[in-house]
């Protein structure tokens, strides 16, 4: 499969010699403050730098995604062999912190580097037979798509009569976000999946 063997520019980033990739590490950002996750961009994202144009936590997120171990040339993980990726909901789909904190530093069109350190990866255990213990992963990640989906979800959480009292720009933001969604599903083939979506908000 093409896509399981590159990354989303072709090259595998660990195909290189050890002084390259200390260079690599150098040159990257540390975006989590303690050089767990340091970060370089390869393809700047659409929008100004506001906080509008970045995913905010709980957001629904398309991307595709490449994992290498160092010194590997082939992904350990990657999504980029399908068609559609699967949408995926920041602080439930997601099981690596690094990839977390990572995507919140995205625009959308973006494509990035990351390096994560075991504490923001698999850990001192690691999960075998794939990665071993204590292991700094690499990741490249594109950010195709992003919706804020955290209010929407927030409101149809809420009974008929909190609902009557929330505003009206408000409910117009979760109709939008929740046909949005339905959308994405419905051109997944999703249909069932679509029709909750559609279903879900009611505008009285």
């Amino acid at each position: 499969h093409g896509g399981e063997a590159r990354s989303a520019r072709g090259v595998c980033p660990f195909a290189v010699h050890q002084s390259q990739y200390q260079r690599l590490t150098q040159k990257m950002l540390d975006i989590s403050g303690d050089g767990g996750v340091l970060k370089d961009v390869i393809r700047e994202g659409a929008g100004v730098l506001d906080s509008c144009v970045f995913p905010h936590p709980f957001s629904s997120v398309l991307v595709k995604y490449s994992g290498y171990l160092e010194h590997m040339d082939k992904p350990f993980d990657s999504n980029c062999f399908r068609k559609t990726p699967r949408l995926m909901k920041l602080g439930e789909d997601i099981t690596l912190w690094g990839m977390e904190l990572g995507l919140l530093t995205m625009r959308k069109g973006e494509l990035a580097r990351f390096l994560f350190k075991p504490t923001y990866a698999y850990g001192a255990l690691g999960c075998p037979p794939l990665i071993p213990p204590n292991a700094t992963v690499l990741f490249e990640i594109e950010l195709l798509d992003f919706l804020d989906s955290a209010e929407s979800d927030k409101f149809c959480a809420l009974s008929a009569e909190q609902q009557d009292q929330f505003p009206l720009q408000k409910v117009l933001k979760v109709a939008t976000t929740e046909k949005d969604l339905g959308n994405y599903l419905f051109r997944q083939n999703r249909f069932y999946d679509a029709k909750v979506r559609y279903k879900r908000v009611r505008i009285r």
